[in-house]
């Protein structure tokens, strides 16, 4: 990988700040389409990986379906379809509430739970890739990163 300019093919940008946003954009997708690779090799897909981590966080407990969407990263995925596929897998379990019918939570099981240690495993050659910039200018690129969502 190498300067934006020459992994896009564009000489100049209307300015730093375009610059930035198609730089952070090109990088996403470069992690993004990364660690997709190494994901689909359990048959997962990222939102999938997704939600088997924010319910590992919860774990033992159950964790509403709703209170799971409001903190995945990717906010649009049909989340009810994404659950039932990682049932079939035997990843999570579900149960229904008793004080509210309409309500469902969710935990994940044994078998979702070694599952990720195996893929944390694999992914911790990432790592080297993240210690590429040091703590502060990780604390730098995330202040700009919290300022820019506003």
């Amino acid at each position: 990988m190498g300067r934006i300019e020459e992994e896009i093919q564009q000489k100049s940008f209307k300015s730093e700040q375009n610059k930035a946003h198609v730089n952070l954009m090109f990088t996403f997708h470069h992690f993004s389409n990364s660690i997709s690779k190494e994901i689909k090799k359990h048959k997962l897909t990222l939102q999938q990986y997704n939600v088997l981590r924010i319910l590992r966080g919860a774990y033992p407990e159950f964790k509403r379906v709703g209170d799971v969407k409001a903190v995945m990263l990717d906010k649009n995925p049909d989340l009810t379809r994404l659950i039932d596929r990682l049932l079939t897998k035997e990843y999570v379990v579900r149960e229904n509430c008793d004080q509210d019918r309409r309500q469902v939570n969710v935990k994940i099981t044994k078998k979702g739970l070694v599952l990720l240690a195996q893929i944390d495993e694999e992914m911790e050659k990432w790592e080297d890739v993240l210690n590429r910039i040091n703590v502060d200018e990780a604390k730098e690129l995330n202040r700009i990163l919290d300022k820019w969502r506003g």
